[in-house]
């Protein structure tokens, strides 16, 4: 069904003024424009609408962006700390801390000891009297 082309437009309107008379045609035909002219105006307003809410989208975007992407005053720089984490030659001081787990590694572990609960026993006695 493609657009109405010269033949059709013509069987429309002798078919309406055949229905409507003389009289109610030019009636219909000014508030078919007028409705037109409504429709547009509409679609129009919408359009604009749209359009600008998108604009204003885009540049709160844009302006979001721009404070990510420059660094501010409050950020924070990375530390620089002045240990010394090539240098080896520490005392033997510092490393007998480090030696305990190592030396706690080379005993082999003993089971914990069992403690029974305060509640457990309690009640076991129970039970039996």
């Amino acid at each position: 069904m493609g657009p109405l082309g010269v033949p059709e437009m013509i069987f429309i309107f002798v078919l309406a003024l055949l229905i409507l008379g003389p009289k109610k045609l030019p009636e219909l035909g000014r508030s078919i424009g007028k409705g037109m002219a409504e429709f547009r105006r509409a679609s129009n307003e919408l359009r604009a609408t749209f359009e600008r809410e998108m604009h204003t989208l885009e540049r709160e975007n844009e302006s979001v962006k721009e404070a990510t992407s420059t660094p501010s005053s409050t950020s924070y720089s990375n530390p620089t700390y002045d240990y010394p984490y090539d240098d080896y030659s520490y005392s033997h001081e510092s490393t007998s801390s480090a030696s305990a787990p190592q030396a706690a590694e080379n005993q082999p572990a003993s089971p914990p000891e069992a403690i029974p609960a305060q509640g457990s026993e309690a009640k076991k006695e129970e039970v039996k009297s």
